[in-house]
């Protein structure tokens, strides 16, 4: 059996009405003169037999050259294969895309975290999200910031420290793209927590970004109402709040940007990446410098360091300067 006479009774037995889609779009995408067309295709590389491997490489190059709307293509092609299922007993098991691919945010989305694990090769995304090598140059290109960036409740969401080698990339922090959808005591409760968590020196950059990405994100009336319950309902300190206003441009900040040298403030970024750090300490009247140290574990108000061999209990509150460079702390 050939695919050419599958896909004409497909059309004839189901028509346009059940796909809904018009007869001119079907007839192009399955069995026109384009070069997507999937006949086309299936004739270019004499896979014209009826067999599930041809079937999967000719619906992917097809949607792949579609240069019109690819998850409508998509759509098409999964009612073909359920007609091909149904009528023939032949079952084609196809891994589509994983988003929506025809939405350029879906795909800067997927990319950004597809790229956090440093096996994944740039490459593969052709075949992942069905899409042109240029489609994925484009987006990589939006996503670090050298075309218009996308953005996200009026924020930029850039990642600009993308570096590429021999097909993969490595980024110096990986972005998580995370916008959450909650009512307003669950963001109460959130932001509470982060307000506790900023008043620790190593997480307070960390926890006042994550909260201010999350205030940007609110609507007049929610914030109106949050700063309602902390005056008169759950009283806190209003000002922590308040401050969260302050306009950024960008929606993510690595972690050198989330990083400083007020206490403790680059201290999780040396725990959890490996890098050296600087410490100036504070015991009693005493100030100490601990050089090209190394930080080795979290204690909940201290950190453990090695460093010149010899392993110190560090209290977070006596730390009062932390550093990459010694040039910072001088």
């Amino acid at each position: 059996m050939l695919i050419e006479d599958t896909i004409k009774e497909f059309l004839m037995e189901k028509g346009t009405k059940y796909l809904g889609y018009d007869k001119e779009t079907i007839e192009n995408l399955m069995i026109g003169n384009k070069e997507y067309s999937l006949i086309k295709v299936a004739k270019k590389n004499d896979w014209v037999k009826l067999t599930s491997e041809n079937i999967e490489y000719c619906i992917k190059e097809s949607v792949k050259r579609y240069t019109s709307d690819k998850d409508n293509a998509i759509d098409i092609y999964k009612k073909y294969l359920d007609f091909l299922k149904t009528k023939y007993g032949i079952h084609v098991d196809i891994t589509f895309p994983p988003i929506p691919v025809s939405i350029t945010f879906e795909r800067i989305m997927f990319i950004a975290k597809y790229i956090q694990d440093p096996n994944n090769k740039i490459s593969d995304l052709e075949d992942v999200l069905w899409v042109s090598s240029r489609t994925i140059e484009d987006d990589i290109a939006i996503l670090k910031g050298r075309k218009d960036p996308i953005q996200v409740n009026g924020k930029r969401f850039v990642i600009d420290d993308i570096e590429r080698n021999r097909g993969t990339v490595s980024m110096s922090s990986t972005a998580h793209p995370i916008f959450l959808t909650s009512n307003i005591t669950q963001i109460i409760v959130t932001l509470k927590g982060l307000k506790l968590m900023s008043q620790n020196s190593a997480f307070k950059v960390y926890a006042e970004e994550m909260a201010r990405s999350i205030w940007t994100q609110l609507s007049d009336y929610a914030k109106n109402r949050i700063i309602y319950v902390m005056e008169n309902l759950i009283p806190d300190e209003l000002e922590w709040y308040k401050n969260l206003n302050i306009e950024k441009d960008d929606s993510f900040y690595n972690e050198i940007r989330c990083s400083s040298t007020e206490g403790a403030g680059c201290v999780l970024d040396c725990l959890k990446n490996g890098k050296e750090c600087f410490v100036e300490y504070q015991e009693n009247e005493k100030t100490t410098f601990y050089e090209n140290c190394k930080i080795l574990k979290y204690l909940d108000d201290k950190i453990r360091i090695e460093c010149k061999g010899k392993l110190f209990d560090l209290e977070i509150d006596k730390i009062l300067r932390s550093s990459y460079t010694l040039e910072e702390l001088v």
